[in-house]
Order: C-alpha cells, then structure tokens, then sequence
C-alpha cells in the first residue's frame, strides 16, 4: 500500500456489500478505514456505534471519503430504530465529516426509498436528504436493487437451497417484478463514484432486467443442474398459506418461514428501468443472474 494512498472510512464493511467494498476499494489502491460494532480482519477497525454518536467523533481524521453502509438493516424493525441508526446516525456522521474536511461522502441507501412506503423507506429517504444537502462535500446516493452474490442471506438464500432439491417447488408465475444486482456491481459503482467531484440525483442501481420470483427460480434450478418443471401455484393459494402460517405462528409463539410478512414483497413490485448511473460512470453490470448462479451453485462461470 502506498504511504500516500487515499484513505475511505467504510460503515458497515463487516456486512455482505461492505465486504465487497473492501476488497474493491483496496484494488483500486485506496487506504481502507472501517468503523463499525464488528471487528473487520485485515483492515484499520475502530469500534462506532450509530446509535452513539460520542462513538464516532474524530472517526473522519485524514479521510478522504465516506461510504456509508451501516444503519437499520431490518425492515420490519421498529420506526425507532430505524430512526436513531439511519436518519440520527448518518446525521452525526456527516457532522464528523463536516468537521474534518472530508471531500466526498457516498451514502448507499436502497431501492425502497423509491418503491415502499415504509418506515425503512421513508428513513431511508430522510437520510438520502440530509447527504445530498450537505454544502461542504460531495454527496451521493446509492440506491441498489435486491443485492445478491456468495454469502448472501435472507429469502434468496434460502431459495437457492430449494432450488438445488429434487422436488421442485410449484412457485406462481406472474408475481410482482424485482430488480437485482450482485454485489460487486455494487462495489464497482461506489468505487467509481469516489472519483466524480461533482453532485449527482440519486442512482439506482440494478442490471436493468426485471424477474419474477418464478424467473429466479427457474435461473436458479438451471444453475442446480435440476430440471425446471412447470409447476405453478395459483397465485390466490398463497394468500391461504400466509393466513395459516400465521395462526401457527401465534399457536407456536414463533415467527414460520412463510406467513404475511413474508408474501407481503412476493406481491410488491420493486423494479425501477434506470441504467444512468452506468451511462455516467461508463460502465456496465460485470455479473448476470445467470453466470453469478453457476459460480455460487458450484459450476463454472
């Protein structure tokens, strides 16, 4: 590394883009500062708490860009929460950022902000206003679609683990429409937009494809090597196994891996036809769903 290499303080680098962005950002030859509640291997670490700014001050000394990833990861945590870390949170930490100097400050937020109506989303969006009217840097906003790649969690996970099964699940076809993108795509953006010193709208980011849950699925099960079986649910029956899903849950006193919350994003569409931000940073999505497929299902890319 270079004694006079850049140096970006990253929030949330222990996290499934963070990690990404670590990697691609000391590729490109910049100085990696994490803060965060989880220590960061391989990396200058410092313990910061969102939710405690006194925990953060002096965190920006010598940086010369943030990238902000930390906050509120649960959707359904309470509007409190979601307050406190995302909107209080990143407020304190352009204060730091104010204080020292900082340059550039790019703030990855979410797709939501523009399809949901949510406390997630609406704190999002508050968080979003408050980077990009800060007069003393440059603000951007990242807004990534459904981010997947290795190691990823939550329902395509858990998807993907369906899909390598013999029996085929008889998934609805003409569900609502996602938008997606891998996580170094992500990574890749955030790198690029370090280097822009001048202001810009909020970017969404996605591979400009829209699926349906049955699109992954079938993506999915080709990647797995098993057949794709036509099979389909009647889009109505889901809402029967939601209702049961949640009686048991209340009967078991513990949340069943499909119940109304979980079908409630199966009927929401969330997919935006926005491909600016690859037109303004010239360049274009490394990853398909496919060929990220046979890499994570064990194939070849």
């Amino acid at each position: 590394m270079s004694a006079t290499a850049k140096t970006v303080l990253v929030t949330g680098a222990s996290g499934f883009i963070g990690q990404a962005l670590v990697g691609a950002l000391e590729r490109q030859g910049y100085a990696v500062r994490a803060i965060g509640r989880t220590p960061v291997a391989g990396v200058a670490w410092r313990h910061g708490d969102l939710a405690d700014p006194g925990s953060l001050r002096d965190c920006c000394a010598g940086v010369e860009a943030v990238c902000h990833l930390a906050g509120a990861a649960h959707v359904q945590a309470p509007r409190a929460v979601h307050e406190k870390l995302t909107v209080m949170g990143t407020q304190a930490l352009l204060a730091e950022a104010r204080a020292a100097d900082v340059r550039s400050f790019v703030f990855v937020s979410s797709i939501k902000a523009v399809c949901s109506t949510d406390d997630y989303a609406q704190t999002r969006r508050a968080a979003e206003t408050l980077v990009l009217a800060e007069p003393t840097l440059v603000g951007h906003v990242v807004r990534p679609a459904l981010v997947y790649g290795p190691g990823m969690k939550g329902n395509l996970a858990r998807l993907l683990v369906w899909a390598a099964r013999p029996v085929p699940l008889p998934i609805p076809k003409g569900l609502a429409l996602r938008s997606l993108i891998h996580r170094d795509d992500v990574a890749a953006v955030i790198v690029a937009l370090l280097a822009r010193t001048e202001r810009s709208p909020p970017w969404v980011v996605s591979d400009g494809q829209a699926y349906t849950l049955w699109d992954i699925y079938a993506e999915m099960r080709r990647a797995c090597g098993r057949r794709i079986v036509p099979l389909h649910l009647p889009p109505v029956c889901l809402s029967g196994l939601a209702s049961l899903g949640d009686r048991l849950g209340r009967w078991w006193h513990r949340e069943l891996p499909f119940d109304s919350q979980a079908l409630r994003p199966l009927l929401e569409s969330c997919y935006v036809e926005d491909r600016s931000v690859w037109d303004a940073l010239h360049l274009t999505p490394r990853w398909t769903l496919a060929q990220a497929l046979a890499v994570m299902a064990g194939g070849r890319p």
